[in-house]
């Protein structure tokens, strides 16, 4: 299996970052916001309100998913992760009326589809994971996500080295 390479991982803000960093899933998502901040600022005028709209979809996948993480209640680490899926959802609507106005194409649209579904197969084996982990009762009530492996992975192409 291939490792999934985040793209972040070397800024100083990624050092400093609390234990979500090593959620696959967060990573993913985050790559997934970097792209499509790259790739809206092309988009010219009578489409600034479309590429706002999707930088702040994108970037509200990774955000809940940290701020679901860190507020140390699996409650609500499940329910931020859903309102994530939500967030990843309104992007997916916004891909495709990207590609309908020719927007993204090509190559660009291939890699975008790309990372999408594969942030999208990612929170969902986290949110699988943590009801689990409800259900279970095996959920670690400290303040701080203790992951080990990462179960949501079992079934993808990649694989995260964990500390």
């Amino acid at each position: 299996m291939a490792q999934y390479q985040y793209g972040g991982q070397n800024t100083q803000t990624f050092q400093k970052l609390p234990g979500y960093k090593k959620i696959v899933a967060w990573q993913a998502a985050s790559d997934l916001g970097f792209f499509v901040n790259q790739l809206v600022k092309s988009f010219g005028p009578g489409y600034y309100k479309l590429a706002d709209q999707m930088r702040s979809g994108a970037i509200a996948i990774s955000g809940n998913i940290a701020e679901g993480y860190c507020s140390g209640s699996l409650g609500n680490y499940i329910r931020y992760c859903n309102i994530a899926r939500g967030s990843l959802g309104e992007l997916g609507s916004y891909i495709q009326d990207c590609e309908r106005a020719e927007l993204i194409t090509g190559n660009k649209l291939t890699e975008l589809l790309k990372q999408y579904n594969d942030t999208f197969f990612l929170l969902d084996r986290l949110i699988q994971a943590l009801i689990k982990k409800e259900q279970d009762g095996t959920w670690d009530k400290s303040f701080w996500v203790k992951e080990e492996q990462a179960d949501y992975l079992s079934d993808i192409e990649t694989e995260v080295e964990f500390p």
